[in-house]
């Protein structure tokens, strides 16, 4: 295994810690703000902790007009329109419809990855992906086999939403990795914090809602914030960034499976939720999948004639 693979999979694991710790953090704060409000001050915090380290790198490089205005639709493209469709269908479809489609965008980055970057895929990352969707269908369907559900509201609406939001989540991932090779991750999305900040501001205050920095008097919604400003944020995405820029955007996508797998034991912790056995399986195989994906085999040296 190479440096640069070593250095991507550290990446890509520290990215699913902090992104599977981020439901159980933010749930509560959901009580107090819209997810919308949420947003916006997550992006906030953002743009305000990145600005100095942003300004030092738009000198340092000086990127072309282009360069900025591309990088800023991108990132807009991710948020808030990608989580703005993600949210909006969340709160029309049943959790469970809505977790079986946000569950495939992994799939599309790998499709796409084949079809657009030319990614080729061995067996073992196809039965890895294999495994962890497996897994991840598990978990989906696990208050089902627990019977912990009660009465489900379909809304096709919600799910054709969803799955809007797999769709430019997924481009979004697939045209970052060509298009932000070679430039500095802090700058690219610290550009995009900015953006997303300004937009949001514009979008609650014509839907008539608060954009006060006094919603941060909740505990929950200043801890909330503040976690993802900074790791979901700053951290989380810039290494899932760059570590898709250092291997293949499919095989990038299968640590998103580890997401899921992360949020149990965090929710046990923070939400005395309980833990399923069909949970604890489900991690199992994800971990399986995940790492029969990113496996390589060590090839021996040939003997000297």
């Amino acid at each position: 295994m190479t440096p640069a693979r070593k250095k991507a999979y550290l990446l890509l694991l520290v990215n699913a810690v902090i992104w599977g710790a981020a439901l159980p953090l933010v749930k509560p704060s959901l009580n107090f703000v819209s997810p919308f409000q949420f947003l916006y001050l997550r992006y906030l915090i953002a743009s305000i902790l990145i600005f100095p380290f942003l300004i030092i790198l738009l000198v340092k490089h000086r990127p072309s007009l282009k360069t900025i205005l591309y990088s800023v639709a991108l990132e807009l493209l991710a948020t808030p329109i990608s989580l703005g469709l993600l949210y909006s269908g969340l709160k029309q479809t049943s959790a469970i419809e809505a977790s079986l489609i946000a569950a495939t965008y992994p799939l599309l980055i790998t499709v796409g990855g084949i079809y657009f970057l030319k990614e080729k895929q061995e067996r073992r990352e196809w039965l890895g992906l294999a495994l962890a969707l497996i897994g991840t269908g598990l978990l989906v369907v696990e208050p089902l086999l627990t019977n912990r559900i009660g009465k489900i509201n379909f809304s096709f609406l919600g799910n054709l939403l969803v799955l809007a939001h797999n769709l430019l989540i997924a481009v979004y991932y697939l045209v970052a990795k060509k298009f932000y090779q070679g430039k500095p991750k802090f700058m690219v999305t610290g550009l995009g914090y900015l953006a997303s900040a300004i937009v949001l501001f514009f979008m609650l205050n014509q839907a008539g809602l608060s954009t006060s920095v006094t919603l941060l008097k909740a505990p929950s919604v200043a801890l909330a914030s503040g976690y993802m400003a900074l790791f979901g944020s700053i951290i989380a995405l810039t290494f899932y960034i760059k570590g898709q820029d250092l291997i293949e955007a499919s095989e990038a996508s299968l640590f998103i499976y580890l997401t899921g797998v992360f949020a149990i034991p965090v929710s046990f912790l923070l939400l005395k939720e309980s833990v399923t056995w069909p949970q604890i399986l489900a991690m199992v195989i994800i971990f399986l999948g995940v790492f029969l994906g990113e496996s390589r085999p060590r090839r021996l040296a040939k003997p000297k004639a």
